[in-house]
């Protein structure tokens, strides 16, 4: 797996990330109904690009690879560094990053003039930054042997229309993330990922190699761009519509031609970071903040619309693999559920401000499955969350047609709940001073239709486990303080097996069998 530290980490969750990301086969689904012209023309050079052997890209000039992370971020922006800062009424702006350091692939910038669509390259151009902070022995003018690396996009979130907010930055491989209003970077996504985390072949990393952006007229308020993406195996086109708001999205299209077979394609992968939550109780790492994590819990929705809620957990030297058959998945994603401050008290990297991800496939992704990939981490610098679809049957290598897919990623935070309303909002977990290997769950249920049971209303907790766990003294009450409901139980191990343990509940109306609440769904490790 990459991995990229984070050893400054304000500056890296302002400016970097890191990912891994795995997944397999894909079905061919519905795309944009929409198809311009210019996608199609980068559809064509990707399968153009994949009937030809792979070419690795020229390496940097040696004063580029070998810049530290100091000197990197030495490089600022210049004062032409803005793109569209000129236009009237213009609602984006574009910033470019340097290559260097961790980012070692010049990647082509073309902008697109949005009545013709005529195309222009936008060559390096060293005025964009500013050097005069950056120390070199021996000294050398990177200016002159730079590149671009990617670019950041901002847009006014906020009420003042002349404060432009970053609302995301594609950089690194094929790494992308996101922001809407009033939000701060946490988790990232990603454009493909393949064979990660597999034990028969190694990982690849794909990247984005070259754009083509389509400069906004006066008063647009989506940005559109195009990415060719390459890598050993395959080569693809990506188009990109970008919708800031409260909530911003990407609709996203995809059309993927493979060289080669690969053991594994990840779909809309996402990744994140997990230390530790209320449900650590045991395994507490020595830190002063009560909750570390830019995401806490999996959630997706099956084709019979179940929602599923799964928390995360850090099981230090153990990797954690799940896997939810889910065909025709409707969403999935990675959230931020816990939005109260008390409960990390962290000023400088406010985890109660990072996004959720959640991903909507454009029509029918067919048969396969959502997976969660949990490694282990002993600090909140390495992101160590992994999700992502994994449709059941792979791609070919050397088909000359491409497989497609769309799907829309929201960027969501006050408007999250609406994806699940009658929702788990705590999972924590204890040990039985009585019995040291018996654990005592304690589940907080919420949501408006909840709330408006009353403490002697029909409400039965459905609680079910793995084969070698014993679930006794199941109680479900009404919780006087949130006006939810709480579910405690006692999870019993059978002392000769050490499987994992998969749980489940639900909140259930025993008169009329109407399902009341998402399902809870977790894995105890004994």
């Amino acid at each position: 797996m990459m991995v990229f530290p984070k050893s400054d980490f304000k500056f890296l969750r302002d400016f970097l990330w890191v990912f891994w990301i795995a997944i397999v086969p894909f079905h061919p689904g519905a795309s944009f109904a929409a198809q311009d012209n210019l996608f199609e023309t980068v559809v064509e050079k990707a399968k153009i690009l994949a009937a030809s052997d792979y070419q690795e890209a020229p390496p940097l000039d040696n004063a580029l690879q070998e810049l530290n992370y100091d000197q990197y971020r030495a490089i600022t922006p210049g004062k032409e560094s803005v793109l569209w800062a000129d236009k009237q009424d213009c609602r984006f702006r574009l910033q470019f990053f340097h290559s260097g350091y961790l980012f070692k692939r010049a990647v082509k910038m073309n902008l697109v003039d949005p009545e013709t669509l005529a195309t222009r390259p936008a060559p390096f151009d060293p005025a964009h930054f500013d050097y005069s902070k950056l120390v070199l022995d021996p000294p050398k003018d990177i200016g002159k042997v730079g590149a671009y690396a990617g670019f950041r996009i901002t847009h006014p979130l906020h009420d003042n229309p002349e404060n432009f907010d970053e609302i995301g930055s594609f950089l690194g491989s094929s790494y992308f993330r996101l922001l809407g209003r009033d939000q701060r970077y946490g988790i990232s996504a990603r454009g493909l990922a393949l064979n990660v985390a597999h034990h028969k072949a190694p990982e690849e990393f794909p990247e984005f190699v070259e754009y083509w952006i389509v400069e906004p007229r006066p008063g647009d308020e989506t940005l559109t761009f195009y990415a060719l993406l390459d890598s050993k195996s395959v080569a693809g086109a990506y188009r990109f519509e970008i919708y800031p708001g409260t909530s911003t999205d990407a609709r996203i299209e995809v059309a993927l031609f493979f060289r080669n077979p690969v053991e594994s394609i990840g779909m809309a992968p996402l990744t994140s970071m997990f230390w530790y939550g209320e449900n650590s109780a045991e395994k507490r790492f020595h830190d002063w903040r009560p909750e570390v994590h830019d995401s806490d819990g999996l959630i997706f929705r099956s084709w019979n619309d179940e929602t599923v809620w799964r928390p995360l957990f850090n099981s230090p030297g153990r990797i954690r693999f799940s896997f939810f058959n889910t065909p025709d998945v409707k969403g999935f994603g990675l959230m931020q559920r816990d939005r109260d401050f008390r409960n990390y008290q962290d000023l400088q990297n406010p985890y109660h401000l990072t996004p959720t991800a959640w991903i909507e496939p454009h029509g029918k992704w067919g048969e396969g499955a959502v997976r969660l990939v949990e490694l282990p981490t002993t600090s909140e610098v390495l992101d160590n969350i992994v999700s992502f679809f994994e449709p059941r049957d792979p791609p070919r290598g050397g088909h000359l047609s491409p497989f497609r897919y769309g799907y829309t990623l929201s960027m969501k935070k006050n408007d999250e709940d609406s994806i699940s309303p009658e929702r788990v909002e705590a999972t924590r977990v204890g040990v039985d001073v009585r019995y040291p290997d018996t654990r005592r769950f304690v589940l907080d249920f919420n949501g408006p239709n909840l709330k408006q049971i009353p403490a002697d209303g029909s409400v039965y907790a459905e609680i079910s486990s793995g084969n070698n766990g014993f679930v006794n003294e199941n109680q479900c009450f009404k919780n006087v303080i949130t006006g939810g409901w709480r579910v405690e139980f006692k999870l019993d191990t059978d002392d000769d097996n050490s499987d994992p343990i998969e749980l489940r509940c639900l909140l259930r109306d025993p008169k009329t069998n109407q399902i009341l609440s998402e399902t809870w769904s977790y894995q105890w490790n004994p």
